[in-house]
């Protein structure tokens, strides 16, 4: 069984993305208001999976398995992290 990369690239991106925020604020210049903290953040992934888009690296087909893989990385990333 075969699928497409949006999916497990969008989940492993906010798990990443997310682990680095928490781990390193003052890289991010999250030590701001919640506010824009959050706009911070959604940008950041709103860039990124735009590019993904743009190089149509989503539309790849791999094994279900390796998109599992991606988003237990992001998830583990995101806990490890924190």
């Amino acid at each position: 069984m075969y699928w497409k990369l949006r999916i497990p690239l969008i989940l492993g991106v906010i798990g990443v993305v997310s682990g680095l925020v928490q781990k390193f604020p003052n890289l991010f210049l999250v030590n701001s208001s919640y506010l824009i903290s959050s706009a911070l953040f959604i940008g950041l992934i709103g860039i990124i999976f735009t590019i993904l888009e743009k190089t149509d690296l989503n539309e790849r087909k791999v094994h279900f398995t390796i998109g599992v893989g991606i988003i237990l990385f992001g998830y583990t990333f995101d806990y490890l992290m924190a």
